[in-house]
């Protein structure tokens, strides 16, 4: 068995020294003691927060049969005597001290894109809102013109500083394209994992305000964004919208083609000429002459597919396989599902169900799209908190309760404490009626779920938008019944 890294590479990535003298053999990666098996020699990095110190849990991995534990300098030097006598009892085991187990991760990771992935294509995909969907419709591309076992691509929401490399330690090498998504929660989150990856692909799906309450404002967000594409060679290419405000400030310095999506590209440039929005069914346009149906709802998917177009071109993907790839997408849980179901009361009904993320651009995107709809019943929005909006999240919440007027909905059901802000502009309609529950609990979503109920009737549409701590999700069974545990 050949291990991801040998000792010396692993030792020169992440700057360390060894305890004892065993050897190193690993093929599996993990910072979560629950997911190390004794199926397969693993390298446990411990990780440690504010809150929690992963050192604690070595003992656990060790008796799991570990084979490689990263230990941190400072935790080493706490309790010195503790690990001198575990590198004596598990001789077998390889103990690294590193300055931090963190940055050690991603070095580590490093090398091993650097040893494995030198012939496979690597695509960034960042952004705001949106990017996990461009992921799939990049990855269902890429599959449609490589194939399936060719593809590498972001396990799950692995998009981390933690889990972009764990991410890409499950590369094989073999892959001919490797597909990555990079997610952000503080500053130079992006720098640092973009150094792991390197991507000769980059699409920045657009500049929102998702985080800005850690980082203060859309110029710091789009100056965190953009390093995803620090490491595109002259060779690669950097995708931004031709409509984003902060498009020539993201690609300001990249070596390689600048290359702009959206609906205001010319056909001649982008080969995509629109044909019809198709509501909850998803968009009509033509690639290249040939007709193409996206079945993703929204006119925010049809603008992340034509981010995916612009950049498969890049790569040499022939319009053909663009459109089985788009074709054959379908909605990933949480995001945007578009579902017929019957409710309790007998009456069919569309359930949209968005629960996985929330913040002011996509937010605002779904209540906008449900606006648009045409030759349905009534429109019932339930809205829950936006979380992570800092000291923005009154003035965000207030624009979403502007929107909702805007928008005119019959029902609104307003969840969470946030949500108060909303509140006092959207029941200020007067053919809008509004309810908000200070607390997302099963009380008040067996609450909801029961005036819905009482009130919905045939072709009604019922949007659940929130943040996924807000667990809007439990909804749809109390909404459905046994119908809707399967949605």
């Amino acid at each position: 068995m050949e291990s991801l890294l040998t000792k010396e590479e692993l030792l020169a990535a992440v700057k360390g020294r060894q305890l004892g003298s065993a050897d190193c053999l690993f093929n599996d990666v993990q910072t979560d003691s629950r997911n190390v098996s004794a199926d397969k020699p693993c390298m446990f990095v411990p990780l440690m927060g504010e809150f929690q110190n992963g050192h604690k849990y070595i003992e656990d991995v060790l008796a799991k049969k570990a084979s490689v534990i990263l230990i941190n300098e400072s935790e080493y030097e706490s309790k010195t005597e503790h690990y001198n006598q575990l590198a004596e009892k598990y001789a077998g085991v390889c103990f690294l001290l590193v300055e931090n187990t963190l940055y050690a991760l991603q070095d580590a990771a490093e090398a091993y894109v650097t040893k494995k992935c030198g012939n496979m294509i690597r695509v960034s995909i960042t952004g705001s809102s949106g990017k996990t969907t461009t992921k799939e419709m990049m990855v269902s591309v890429a599959k449609a013109h490589f194939g399936t076992e060719a593809v590498a691509y972001t396990y799950g929401n692995l998009n981390s500083e933690t889990g972009l490399p764990l991410s890409v330690f499950k590369i094989r090498g073999d892959e001919k394209i490797g597909i990555f998504e990079m997610g952000m929660n503080r500053v130079n989150e992006i720098g640092e994992i973009s150094k792991v990856l390197k991507s000769r692909y980059g699409i920045i799906t657009n500049i929102g305000t998702a985080h800005i309450g850690i980082l203060g404002s859309q110029e710091n967000i789009a100056c965190e964004k953009r390093k995803s594409f620090a490491y595109i060679p002259e060779n690669g290419a950097a995708v931004v919208g031709a409509d984003d405000p902060f498009a020539d400030f993201c690609t300001e310095g990249v070596r390689g083609k600048v290359v702009k999506f959206g609906r205001n590209v010319p056909a001649e440039i982008s080969g995509v000429c629109f044909v019809e929005d198709k509501g909850l069914f998803g968009t009509d346009f033509e690639l290249d002459g040939l007709s193409v149906h996206l079945p993703l709802s929204g006119s925010y998917n049809y603008l992340n597919a034509l981010s995916v177009i612009a950049c498969a071109k890049q790569i040499g993907i022939p319009s053909s396989d663009i459109k089985k790839g788009l074709e054959s997408v379908a909605s990933l849980a949480g995001r945007m599902e578009v579902k017929e179901c019957k409710l309790t009361n007998g009456k069919k009904v569309v359930l949209i169900k968005d629960c996985y993320n929330a913040n002011l651009d996509s937010m605002m995107k779904v209540i906008d799209f449900c606006g648009q709809l045409k030759n349905v019943g009534k429109k019932i929005f339930v809205l829950a908190d936006m979380k992570e909006l800092g000291a923005e999240s009154a003035k965000s919440h207030e624009a979403i309760g502007r929107c909702i007027c805007e928008v005119g909905p019959e029902l609104v059901y307003l969840v969470g404490p946030e949500m108060k802000a909303a509140e006092k502009f959207a029941e200020a309609k007067d053919n809008i009626s509004v309810k908000w529950f200070e607390e997302s609990n099963d009380k008040n979503f067996e609450a909801i779920a029961a005036d819905i109920n009482l009130q919905a009737d045939e072709n009604d549409v019922i949007l659940l938008k929130g943040s996924h701590s807000m667990q809007l999700e439990k909804l749809v069974p109390l909404l459905c019944g046994s119908e809707g545990e399967a949605c």
